[in-house]
């Protein structure tokens, strides 16, 4: 028991030490402990986020230094960055008293009423009730992605190096950094619930930043916490959420963290742009902004340089959300600057003053120089680029439909968040940033997964079409309050008072009976995990009676978790070979070697007698229900294992 509590400390210490610290010593270091740019909600949430980041920078420079990467470096790093932070506060405080910019205005923003505080709560206990009960039933290690990923993650806690991916471009070194220096400070096994609750906590925290960027883009906060209710309580499971963090896809929940901090930072860096900004309730007074205050143009540079280094680190974690972000951003900049023709020239003349200025130029210069200098994502050293973009070459990369659309992201999300859009174009403020940013989010990701040979993108549209959640979630909210708000009710006539009531309960009804079906329909009976514990009984009988001389093959088609195989040996991440997927053998755009699918398939056979020969294979894991009677009928093999979901046979 004592070990359990100590277990459990360690393990919440890590969490503390490697996902919190950095980031708020990173933001104390900014913006001081008093300063009033950014809300005491806004340093938690954020805190997270930048210190993946700066961990992931910790390490590589640990790694250029060929600093072992350890429990012990990995603390006293984060420990020094600290100390680094601080002392860089202290000059600056020295040198420049601090001021609170905005306060009323700040606490007006994030100051909700009893019934608003209320309803936020209860759409966050829903968010976390929903995901957990789904979880609870899934939280066995079994999923292919989180078995890749673990075992790189488990390699750099074994090597204490950063991991070489063996040249496959479809790891990114920000995916494993986090997670390992929380197994090595914590001793947690990743054959346990860890990774889950990791994943969990990050895509919880990506909810709660595109509540703070939906907060701050329309002063407005019910259609924040509308927001939380189209992306965390509706569709909860669904891709990208839960059934991601079940399924250990930790590229994308890492990305879609993110991304939406990467697009607030910059959002906050233009808001000295605005002659003022509209709130959407009429109580609200707009905003002024001046660029002749200096500490309204510090401040912009400070969220700039913020966003630089979000958007770095993001290229360090996840190579599919970054090019999905590069395509974002480029039409985010060409509608904002075609909305705004006409003042081009006092646009351009401010952005030069943000851009041209000693913190934005030193975060761009460091970031390139970790970049090309001091580590290089892997991605960047291989073709990976080239065949991301071009004409799609499968169907799976020709576009989605809009079935398939409204299957992804959901059909009250798709018809409320395009509402929203709508709404959003009549509504326009061309100055104000974030509806742009909103804009240009949806119609890139929209046109990235139904039209991709547009702008010559080769990549699956399906998962380019779960990235779509996150703002049509964003626009749900706005459409939806838009449509209720008494002052537009008011002053369009967009829909009559005596029929306000109950066309909100009939929306109403639509909007949860749709998103939370998909809830109910995920949760399956209650699970077995009975094949789980065979894989890893015939693991670890393999692993007490081979050595480094034998060659295993395992079958990917019929064995319960077989990716996490690879743990108990550690042999590297192409051991044991695997027999994939069949239709994998016959894609005519990809050929692969055959070899794995013979040996299993046709032992008998003259081609699987030159693979048994050519690759000195001598033991085979197949599930007996599917794969046993070849083996059984030739002389040359023995069943030396079997549990009832998997046998071992070894060839002589």
């Amino acid at each position: 028991m004592l070990n359990f509590i100590y277990s459990q400390i360690l393990f919440y210490i890590s969490i503390l030490v490697i996902l919190f610290v950095p980031g708020y010593f990173l933001l104390l270091a900014v913006f001081g402990k008093y300063e009033n740019q950014i809300s005491k909600l806004e340093r938690f949430i954020f805190s997270f986020g930048l210190s993946l980041i700066v961990v992931d920078f910790i390490a590589f420079a640990y790694s250029k230094l060929n600093v072992p990467i350890t429990a012990l470096s990995s603390i006293l790093g984060v420990l020094f960055f600290a100390i680094i932070c601080l002392a860089f506060r202290h000059w600056v405080s020295k040198k420049t008293p601090s001021v609170s910019v905005g306060i009323q205005e700040e606490d007006k923003l994030f100051s909700f009423s009893k019934n608003q505080f209320l309803l936020l709560l209860l759409l966050l206990f829903l968010t976390i009730f929903i995901k957990t009960a789904y979880l609870s039933g899934t939280v066995a290690p079994t999923a292919t992605d989180m078995g890749h990923h673990t075992y790189w993650a488990k390699e750099m806690s074994t090597t204490h190096k950063l991991p070489v991916y063996e040249g496959m471009p479809d790891f990114i070194i920000g995916e494993h950094i986090a997670l390992s220096e929380i197994n090595m400070i914590s001793g947690k096994s990743f054959f346990s619930a860890f990774p889950v609750i990791f994943l969990l906590l990050i895509n919880l925290l990506s909810i709660l930043t595109v509540f703070i960027l939906t907060l701050r883009i329309f002063k407005n906060k019910n259609v924040a916490i509308l927001s939380i209710l189209f992306l965390g309580v509706l569709f909860a499971v669904s891709s990208p959420q839960a059934k991601f963090v079940s399924g250990g896809v930790i590229g994308n929940i890492l990305g879609n963290l993110l991304m939406p901090m990467a697009f607030y930072f910059y959002f906050r860096a233009t808001e000295f742009l605005n002659v003022g900004v509209q709130f959407i309730e009429p109580t609200n007074k707009p905003i002024g902004f001046d660029k002749s205050n200096p500490y309204i143009l510090n401040d912009s540079q400070k969220f700039l340089s913020l966003g630089i280094f979000s958007t770095f680190g993001l290229f360090y974690t996840h190579h599919l959300t970054a090019f999905i972000f590069l395509f974002i951003f480029s039409l985010l900049i060409i509608i904002f600057l075609a909305l705004n023709y006409k003042d081009l020239k006092n646009i351009f003349g401010k952005i030069f003053d943000l851009v041209f200025s000693v913190p934005v130029i030193t975060t761009f210069a460091v970031g390139l120089i970790f970049f090309f200098f001091i580590f290089t994502p892997n991605y960047m050293q291989t073709s990976a680029v080239e065949t991301a973009v071009g004409t799609p070459s499968k169907a799976t990369r020709e576009g989605l439909s809009m079935d398939n659309i409204k299957s992804s992201v959901g059909e009250v999300r798709l018809a409320l968040g395009f509402l929203g859009l709508l709404i959003l174009s009549l509504n326009y403020k061309r100055k104000n940033f974030g509806f742009t940013l909103i804009s240009a989010w949806t119609v890139m990701l929209f046109i990235m997964s139904t039209k991709p040979e547009l702008i010559f993108i080769n990549l699956p549209s399906s998962r380019i079409g779960n990235y779509m959640s996150y703002p049509l979630a964003i626009l749900s909210a706005y459409g939806l309050f838009s449509i209720f708000n008494p002052s537009l009710v008011d002053s369009k006539k967009i829909i009559p008072k005596k029929f306000l009531a109950g066309s909100f309960l009939i929306i109403l009804i639509f909007v949860l009976t749709s998103g939370i079906s998909d809830s109910v329909q995920a949760f399956k009976k209650a699970p077995d995990f009975t094949p789980v514990i065979e894989t890893y009984d015939a693991s670890n009988y393999l692993v007490k009676n081979t050595n480094e001389e034998d060659v295993i093959l395992k079958d990917h088609n019929y064995i319960t978790a077989d990716s996490w195989i690879k743990l108990f040996f550690m042999q590297g991440y192409r051991y044991p070979q695997s027999r994939g997927y069949f239709k994998r053998y016959e894609d005519p755009t990809k050929p692969r070697e055959m070899c794995t699918l013979y040996m299993i398939s046709n032992p008998a056979g003259q081609d699987a007698q030159d693979c048994f020969f050519e690759t000195k294979t001598n033991y085979i894991l197949v599930n007996p229900k599917f794969d046993s009677s070849q083996f059984v009928k030739l002389k040359n093999f023995s069943k030396v294992y079997n549990n009832g979901d998997v046998a071992v046979y070894y060839k002589k």
